[in-house]
């Protein structure tokens, strides 16, 4: 247990002292920390591997890190149980350490993002997603989950026991109490044929629903200042795993989308005159290829250049028209972009504080590097993500509040109502659930 211990998340762009700082590694550990916290009249916050860049996680009262709850629990390949396969881990594993359990037993994800360093506890509250349109994202995966509340207990939710938690917790943004263990859908290990091609942006937002469509799990990168597009396309294969040299795995996914292109962006920090002719430079290089491989390895990629990220979900069928608008606004502004801009899609679902609540959603997501003055190109692009009802990713940076997001979400006020019935003193709430949740 520390006191005063300064905290800060992946993206460095988030810090908080919080008085009490502590890890559990079992259940009754996380009991114990809450009833401390709840006798001295703390709140108490949830921190898995910090990879949020919003202040989700952030406090000054106790901060309880769950990173040592990383067991598996239990796993049936065979589904014989539930009737599809399962496996049962501890709240704080990260994703990268799942994707290993679930391989070494023949399984996998059916889906998942691009970024493996979260706490799987942490991607499933804040509503973190793959890209494909028959898919959802994390949190629909989830069978059952055990949660700590607010008063101490210990409680098992999932579609019979305590159907009203389990429905709302599933993207929680850890207001509804700590979870513990979660038991998650997977499938039979499965391989992915990478396509990657070259695509013009005035093309590639013609033919969007058609690509979509064309793809189990398609995205993209538009690179601001230019017309160069990288079109992702994934799907599933018998094909066996096409093995590359060491060298260029390195190559293709360390140095070029690393240091390569980290060190253009240090140019472009240094010089912003530079940022267009740094981003057509990187467009030069934008190729085609094909690769098979396991899914998790396909899906995964290697982030070491650390960056503050804005993600937006709006209804599907507004993606080209706010791609568009956000190029006009880049222009007519002067803005130096000097990352790209990804594109990713994800099926509809009835999670009241998912961003695809009840509609099919296309996810468009922008980045600056850490250290970047971005607040006027985020807060441009969140004008136009509002004229769409846009939705943002709640682990990621915005500048929203409760007011405006109520009508935005069909389901907000039967959260807001469990939330008050699983913790009325608010001792899991800080500074940005107020904003976004609202105080009452």
């Amino acid at each position: 247990m520390a006191h005063n211990y300064r905290w800060r998340n992946w993206g460095r762009n988030q810090s908080c002292r919080p008085q009490v700082y502590e890890s559990a590694r079992s259940e009754t550990e996380v009991i114990a920390a809450v009833n401390r916290a709840r006798g001295r009249g703390q709140k108490i916050k949830v921190v898995g591997s910090g990879h949020s860049f919003s202040a989700v996680a952030c406090t000054d009262h106790h901060m309880l890190s769950i990173a040592g709850l990383d067991r598996v629990v239990a796993a049936d390949a065979s589904g014989e149980l539930t009737g599809e396969p399962t496996i049962s881990v501890e709240a704080g594993i990260t994703i990268a350490q799942l994707n290993q359990e679930l391989a070494s037993r023949g399984l996998a994800l059916a889906n998942l993002g691009d970024i493996a360093y979260q706490s799987i506890s942490g991607a499933i509250s804040t509503g973190t997603h793959g890209t494909g349109a028959n898919f959802g994202g994390l949190s629909t995966f989830v069978r059952s989950m055990e949660m700590v509340t607010a008063n101490g207990e210990l409680v098992r939710c999932s579609p019979v026991e305590e159907p009203e938690l389990f429905h709302c917790a599933r993207v929680g943004l850890g207001s509804l109490g700590i979870i513990t263990q979660l038991t998650l859908a997977v499938t039979p290990a499965f391989n992915l044929a990478h396509k990657e091609r070259r695509g013009e942006f005035h093309e590639v937002v013609q033919n969007l629903n058609q690509t979509i469509s064309e793809n189990e799990h398609f995205e993209f990168y538009w690179l601001p200042h230019t017309e160069a597009c990288s079109l992702l396309m994934n799907n599933r294969t018998e094909d066996p795993v096409l093995p590359r040299s060491a060298y260029r795995q390195w190559r293709n996914e360390v140095f070029y989308p690393n240091y390569f292109f980290g060190a253009l962006v240090t140019a472009g920090k240094l010089v912003p005159p530079l940022v267009p002719d740094i981003a057509r430079l990187v467009a030069s290089t934008v190729g085609s290829g094909r690769r098979v491989d396991r899914s998790d390895q396909i899906f995964i990629s290697t982030r070491l250049l650390r960056f503050v990220e804005m993600e937006y979900a709006i209804p599907q069928e507004n993606v080209s028209e706010a791609l568009l608008a956000i190029r006009d606004f880049i222009d007519d502004e002067g803005l130096r972009v000097s990352f790209p801009i990804e594109v990713r899609f994800v099926a509809s679902d009835d999670i009241p504080l998912s961003m695809a609540s009840g509609r099919a959603s296309g996810f468009i997501a922008v980045h600056m590097a850490r250290g970047t003055q971005f607040d006027r190109y985020f807060h441009g692009v969140e004008a136009i993500m509002n004229k769409f009802s846009g939705r943002p990713h709640w682990g990621k940076m915005h500048y929203q509040t409760a007011t405006a997001l109520a009508p935005r979400y069909p389901q907000w006020e039967r959260f807001r109502a469990l939330r008050h019935q699983m913790d009325p003193e608010r001792y899991f709430s800080n500074d940005y659930l107020d904003r976004v949740l609202g105080e009452q």
